[in-house]
C-alpha cells in the first residue's frame, strides 16, 4: 500500500515539472523542425513549451549578442557569418559600413499587403543614416521569389540622408498567405502578402489584441476576426482556415472551422503559444467560399514568458510547492481514512467473535 502511494506521489510531482512537445521532421529529410501543439494531439501531455536560446543565422536580431542577423551563414552581404555588421563594397567601389559608427533606421519594419491574384502593388521603404559614416547596404529578399521586384541590389546612404526605395510586390495566380523578408544591410523587413481572388463575395480581417502585438511565451495569442459579406445578402457556409507561420514560411499551427454567415460578424479566437519558439510570426486567416478565397493576416511576436523571469520563477516555484503540499495533505487524509477503516473492520470482527463465544 505504501509503495503504491509513493508511486502516485512521484508522478504527481513529476508532472508539475515536465516539458514536452511533439516534434517532427518534414518528409523528404527537410531539416526544418515543425513543432505541433499538444492541444491537438491526443494521448500526449506537455508543459509550457520550448525555450530557444540566441542563435546566429535564424533571421531574428537578438541583442546584445548580435549586431545583425540576415538568416544565413554567408559573409560579404552586410551581415557576417557570425552576425556582426561588415563592410560591403558594391560593384564600382564606394564606402562601406563601419561597425560602431552605423546608425541605420528602416521604416516600416513590417509590411502586410492585400493583393488580388495576378496584380501588383508598390510599397515604399525609407532608409535613414543617423550615423557619421556613409554606408552601402546590400538589398535582397528571402522566401519571396517571383513575388517581389527589388529596386536595386545596393543602396548608398550618406550621413543624415534618407533614401526612399520603391519595392513592387507581385501576386501570382495562387491564393493564400505568403511570408518572407526583405534584407537591407543585414536588417530584416518582415513581409506578409494576402493574395485573394479578384471577384470577392466575402472579405475577412484578423487583428491581434495582445498589447503591442507581444505575446509572452506560454500566454494565449488573442485575436479578433471579422467576416464581411460583399455580394447579395444570403446565408452561406464558409470555411475558416487559421494558420500560424514564421517569415521563413514554416507552419506551426493550423486550425479550421465552418461558420454560417449572412451579415457581417465579429468574434474572438485565442491560440496557445506554449509550443512556439521566441521570434516573429503571423497569424493568418483564409476565408474559403464557393469559387473564392479571402485571406488576411496580422503580425505578432513571441517574447520571453513570465515564468522565465526571476519573479516568474519564484511564483512558479511557490505555486508548485503549494500543489505538492496539497497533494501530501490529500494523501495523508486518505491514509488516515484507510487506517480508520481498518481499525473499524478489526473492531467489528472482534465484536462478532465475542458475540459468537457468548
Amino acid at each position: 500500500m505504501k509503495k503504491g502511494v509513493l508511486i502516485i506521489l512521484f508522478f504527481a510531482v513529476f508532472l508539475q515539472f515536465v516539458n514536452a512537445d511533439i516534434v517532427s521532421l518534414n518528409s523528404g529529410g527537410d531539416e526544418e523542425l515543425i513543432i505541433n501543439p499538444d492541444a491537438y494531439i491526443e494521448g500526449f501531455f506537455s508543459g509550457d513549451g520550448v525555450q530557444v536560446l540566441s542563435s546566429c543565422g535564424n533571421g531574428i536580431l537578438e541583442t546584445p549578442y548580435e549586431e545583425c542577423d540576415d538568416g544565413n551563414f554567408v559573409s560579404g552581404d552586410g551581415c557576417s557569418a557570425t552576425c556582426t555588421t561588415e563592410v560591403v563594397t558594391p560593384p564600382g567601389g564606394g564606402g562601406g559600413i563601419t561597425p560602431g559608427n552605423v546608425s541605420i533606421v528602416i521604416k516600416p519594419r513590417e509590411i502586410n499587403l492585400n493583393l488580388a491574384v495576378n496584380t501588383n502593388k508598390e510599397q515604399k521603404i525609407n532608409i535613414t543614416n543617423n550615423g557619421a559614416t556613409k554606408v552601402n547596404l546590400s538589398i535582397s529578399q528571402q522566401n519571396l521569389t517571383n513575388m517581389i521586384i527589388l529596386p536595386q541590389k545596393y543602396v548608398e546612404v550618406s550621413p543624415g540622408e534618407t533614401v526612399e526605395l520603391n519595392f513592387i510586390f507581385v501576386a501570382l495566380s495562387k491564393t493564400g498567405i505568403f511570408t518572407g523578408k526583405i534584407m537591407i544591410g543585414g536588417r530584416a523587413v518582415y513581409v506578409s502578402l494576402n493574395v485573394k481572388t479578384k471577384l470577392l463575395l466575402f472579405d475577412s480581417n484578423i487583428i491581434v489584441l495582445n498589447e503591442d502585438y507581444l505575446v509572452p511565451q506560454g500566454d494565449n495569442l488573442k485575436t479578433s476576426v471579422t467576416l464581411i459579406p460583399l455580394g447579395d445578402k444570403e446565408r452561406i457556409d464558409v470555411t475558416l482556415n487559421y494558420v500560424i507561420k514564421d517569415y521563413e514560411g514554416r507552419v506551426y499551427l493550423t486550425r479550421s472551422e465552418t461558420v454560417l454567415v449572412e451579415n457581417q460578424v465579429n468574434f474572438k479566437r485565442n491560440f496557445d503559444t506554449g509550443f512556439l519558439p521566441l521570434g516573429k510570426y503571423i497569424v493568418g486567416l483564409e476565408l474559403i467560399y464557393p469559387n473564392g478565397v479571402a485571406p488576411s493576416s496580422a503580425h505578432f511576436e513571441v517574447t520571453v514568458g513570465r515564468q522565465n523571469t526571476f519573479f516568474g520563477k519564484i511564483v512558479f516555484f511557490l505555486v508548485n510547492l503549494i500543489l505538492i503540499i496539497l497533494i501530501l495533505i490529500i494523501i495523508l487524509i486518505i491514509l488516515r481514512i484507510l487506517k480508520q477503516m481498518r481499525e473499524n473492520k478489526k473492531r467489528e470482527e472482534k465484536e462478532k467473535l465475542m458475540n459468537k463465544e457468548k
